[in-house]
């Protein structure tokens, strides 16, 4: 039957790297919440389920290009702007990058014209979470993330070549 077939990695699963980053960012998260900005608790709960998250779909992300071999600078990089923009909310939808698109001038308005109603990118409040020092922690988890995806990835150096 198919099911007494061995897999031919040997029975290694692929993908555990993203509970691992997503217990990172929480634990981080809460760390950061708990001791340093002494927040209340149902505010650092509510942060912690936001950077579980956060770090699940950045090292999701992540393991798409380590699995297409990118080295470790171009996985830092990544991690650290991925995993802003996806912790500070930046990105409500695919409608905001045609609606920035359109602003610049760089397509057609009537490509802006088809995603009007989609959800858009509050640049002001972008912006202020970019200047301020809450960007430092989502930034440092996916510096850390990237570096752990690299890691745990078959071609970032985890599994064989």
């Amino acid at each position: 039957m198919g099911s007494d077939k061995k897999p031919k990695d040997g029975g290694k699963k692929s993908g555990g790297y993203k509970w691992g980053s997503a217990l990172i960012w929480a634990g981080g998260q809460f760390a950061v919440c708990w001791f340093v900005t002494e927040d209340k608790l149902w505010a650092t709960i509510s942060a912690c389920f936001s950077a579980f998250f956060s770090g699940w779909t950045t090292s999701a992300i992540l393991g798409r290009f380590g699995k297409w071999g990118a080295n470790a600078w171009v996985m830092m990089i990544l991690g650290v702007l991925i995993g802003v923009a996806i912790f500070s909310g930046a990105f409500s939808g695919l409608g905001a990058l045609s609606h920035w698109l359109s602003a610049k001038g760089l397509v057609p308005a009537s490509l802006g014209a088809l995603t009007s109603n989609a959800p858009s990118v509050d640049w002001d409040k972008l912006q202020a979470v970019l200047l301020s020092w809450s960007v430092v922690p989502p930034a440092v988890f996916g510096l850390l993330t990237g570096l752990y995806v690299r890691l745990k990835t078959p071609k970032g150096g985890g599994g064989k070549k």
